[in-house]
């Protein structure tokens, strides 16, 4: 019989396993974050296990050892067949027929892809959802909050591991662009299924005290603090006479990708001497995200980087950039947190960021540093942008005082610490 947690030299380490559904890609967000934290509690002495997507990089596979089981991405949706559009849609204008369809939409991809991912966790290996192993899943929303929940339930109460869930969204977020109407509903459903098991096998957490909130004021939930981590960071370099503004990451317009060819030709009318850096990393097919891509190709005083940066080819990039621009999408990105904004703050590098979001949010409260817009369009991002670079040497030395206690607050270390506070002693 193997046992998930075992003393050793006095201590005792334990079987973490990260069960996350948007393990993917290289460049994705959840390919950082377990790499980053899998190697802390590696370095502790614990065992680790990851389980990604099926249709996981092999590259990922290699490299973290991580093996390929969910059927479903944490961000993929369902369509209604025709027959399903024709059923629900009899009675109302026109308009109403559309958000209808959105609905069901947002319904049927909420049914199939929870009891989809309680499937999948029913599927693991017999060790993986067992006494003694402290299981994470990284990214939760709407499509798995229930099915992990109902999984968690079906278990006897001997047999049940302890359980770290990070509520990543908001209740409204879906994956698609619009706000979800369902969500709120759904997570009410699953927290009351939930309650016998928190304070015993089930802990939620959230990325920021933002988040939080939502979730304490309005389904009486206390989420533990789990910062997503972006590893040791080099600090921003001296500003030259010729800045540069840069925007890493996926190109989608929930993260403001359509705003810039607009907003940098503005910039650049305003008489900007400033050199700007995109990289280009599709994600889909949004026609303004396309749109905006052969723009920015137009524009010589832009260098693009076309391709997905590893961790180390980031850090490298990022260390030729002044200030970091977030355009991220109010009302669709909300209030999520993002790695190139920590990555920033802990590096002492201003960002330009939309007033709504955590990063706008952090800026606007002194936590961070840098310029907010609103309203969310590339006229007013483009006047943020003008102001910071009329004040970017001042900018720059409060972003290094604030620096320090953000890295710390927002390191892999510290997410560990509060990931394995959760684990259940050998003797328990």
């Amino acid at each position: 019989m193997s046992m998930s947690c075992v003393s050793i030299k006095g201590g005792w380490w334990v079987d973490v396993i990260f069960l996350d559904g948007g393990l993917n890609a290289l460049g994705g967000h959840s390919y950082s974050l377990v790499k980053k934290v899998g190697a802390a509690v590696a370095a502790r002495g614990h065992r680790v296990r990851i389980f990604g997507m099926r249709t996981m990089d092999r590259e990922i596979a290699d490299e973290l050892g991580a093996v390929p089981h969910f059927s479903a991405s944490l961000y993929a949706s369902i369509h209604p067949t025709k027959w399903e559009l024709t059923k629900y849609r009899f009675g109302g204008a026109l308009r109403l027929q559309h958000a209808r369809s959105h609905l069901l939409r947002e319904r049927i991809s909420a049914e199939r892809l929870n009891a989809g991912f309680r499937a999948d966790l029913e599927a693991l290996p017999a060790d993986v959802l067992a006494r003694g192993t402290l299981v994470v899943l990284p990214n939760v929303m709407q499509n798995q909050i229930m099915g992990v929940v109902q999984a968690l339930s079906a278990l006897p109460e001997a047999r049940r591991p302890r359980v770290v869930c990070q509520l990543m969204f908001a209740p409204d977020w879906i994956p698609w662009r619009r706000s979800g109407q369902l969500g709120p509903g759904i997570y009410k459903q699953a927290f009351a299924l939930a309650r016998p098991l928190m304070g015993r096998c089930l802990v939620f957490g959230t990325e920021n005290a933002a988040i939080a909130d939502l979730y304490r004021e309005g389904y009486g939930i206390d989420p533990i603090r789990l910062p997503v981590p972006f590893g040791n960071v080099e600090r921003a370099r001296p500003v030259p006479e010729r800045p540069v503004f840069g925007f890493f990451g996926v190109s989608k317009n929930d993260k403001g990708f359509h705003l810039l060819p607009e907003a940098i030709s503005l910039c650049r009318e305003q008489g900007l001497a400033a050199d700007f850096v995109v990289q280009v990393q599709r994600s889909g097919c949004e026609a303004e995200t396309a749109a905006a891509e052969q723009a920015l190709r137009a524009l010589t005083y832009v260098r693009l980087i076309d391709r997905v940066l590893t961790d180390e080819e980031f850090a490298a990039e990022s260390l030729n950039v002044d200030a970091m621009l977030l355009p991220y999408d109010p009302q669709v990105f909300g209030m999520r947190g993002s790695g190139i904004f920590t990555q920033s703050a802990a590096a002492g590098r201003p960002v330009v960021a939309a007033a709504g979001t955590f990063a706008g949010t952090s800026v606007a409260s002194g936590e961070a540093e840098g310029e907010v817009f609103a309203p969310y369009d590339a006229a007013t991002f483009a006047g943020a942008i003008l102001r910071l670079a009329g004040r970017l040497r001042d900018s720059h030395a409060r972003a290094a005082q604030l620096a320090g206690r953000f890295a710390q607050a927002t390191s892999a270390e510290a997410y560990v610490d509060a990931l394995l506070a959760q684990a259940e002693p050998p003797s328990a």
